[in-house]
């Protein structure tokens, strides 16, 4: 794909893979294309190569709140503060599970707590220390303000593994992955054992030189405050490759024209609601406001899906019944690199005027 080889030549990216997906007739037909190197000097990126999905994450966590509701199993009105004792008496207290998968509990959009939690990282203290810190990080804007928050995110995974008996890593394979047949390509890689991890590094692009850790990230989530949690958190931790990510857009699109049962076509609707405001920000989806948006200026105004820090992206347009998905390491070596906010809205245009004829 020329898209993708321009993103390489303008150093955009180091490699990249995408995945287009559209639906013809009963079936869908995917089409992959692959640019650039894993890193320079390295070997060539491959449809299996594997990617730190970052906060595409929170779609995925999103979903497997959505079907543990429908369950039976778990409650969008559940206050965090019932479920995670430490939070009594902090900004969410009051927070519902619905308020922090809709950025809306008041919590700040982010903050370096991997830089001060007192004991091991990844031990079960240090996790207990983040969250109930997480809890009281406010932002500035009036109450109900929607204010895109991975804190929030870090309460909700939380909240929704207790409510699974088990782990977040669980709950996302148990209710989202593994009925999708995607188990083996999307994977929290920090709930891996070691054997898997070093396997699974072998086969992914590397992130950035982390100050803080000391070397390139490779075969470990790239975002600090989720490696200090043990990588595995509700707001990044998940690795994969495209047309696994690909897939999980296409059922997103077949429940929303009422062809899956995989979740209620009226909880997507629930997850899609535009909330007081206007904010493209939904429950667990980035939304299309305005013409200049990431998404583009040929995709519909239905449009949903989500960004991810690292360089990735996947987007679903309902209209054209198409998903684009981009999975790059744009943060090799540095996320200093900001060329991928010009590409990623040139990229999708470039694929919907190709579809378009």
């Amino acid at each position: 794909m020329r898209l993708l080889e321009a993103g390489v030549s303008g150093r955009v990216f180091p490699g990249a893979v995408a995945c287009i997906a559209f639906r013809r007739g009963r079936s869908w037909s995917f089409v992959e294309a692959t640019a650039g190197l894993l890193e320079p000097g390295g070997a060539k990126v491959t449809p299996a190569t594997v990617y730190d999905l970052a906060s595409l994450t929170k779609s995925f966590v999103a979903v497997a709140a959505l079907r543990m509701v429908e369950a039976g199993n778990l409650s969008l009105s559940a206050r965090a503060d019932e479920e995670l004792s430490d939070l009594r008496g902090s900004v969410a207290e009051g927070a519902t599970l619905e308020n922090l998968l809709s950025h809306r509990a008041g919590l700040d959009a982010w903050g370096g707590l991997y830089l001060d939690v007192p004991p091991e990282l990844g031990a079960s203290a240090a996790r207990r220390w983040m969250l109930g810190e997480a809890g009281r990080r406010t932002h500035e804007e009036p109450a109900g303000t929607c204010m895109y928050s991975d804190l929030g995110y870090m309460l909700a995974g939380e909240m929704i593994g207790r409510a699974a008996g088990g782990s977040l890593a669980d709950a996302v394979r148990t209710q989202v992955t593994e009925p999708l047949g995607i188990a083996d390509d999307v994977r929290y890689i920090g709930a891996l054992p070691a054997h898997e991890r070093s396997q699974l590094a072998r086969k992914a692009a590397p992130t950035e030189r982390c100050e803080w850790r000391g070397r390139v990230v490779r075969g470990e989530v790239h975002d600090e405050n989720c490696a200090a949690l043990g990588g595995v958190s509700g707001h990044a931790g998940l690795f994969g490759v495209a047309k696994a990510v690909a897939r999980f857009g296409t059922e997103l699109l077949d429940v929303r024209a009422g062809r899956s049962d995989f979740i209620r076509e009226s909880s997507l609707e629930r997850a899609l609601k535009e909330r007081p405001g206007g904010q493209r920000y939904r429950m667990g989806f980035d939304t299309k406001v305005g013409a200049d948006s990431a998404m583009g200026k040929r995709s519909a105004a239905s449009t949903f899906g989500h960004l991810g820090f690292t360089g990735t992206s996947y987007l679903c347009e309902p209209e054209r019944q198409v998903v684009m998905v981009l999975l790059t390491n744009r943060v090799h070596p540095s996320r200093a690199n900001e060329k991928i906010r010009a590409f990623r809205p040139a990229f999708h245009d470039g694929v919907l005027a190709a579809f378009d004829g």
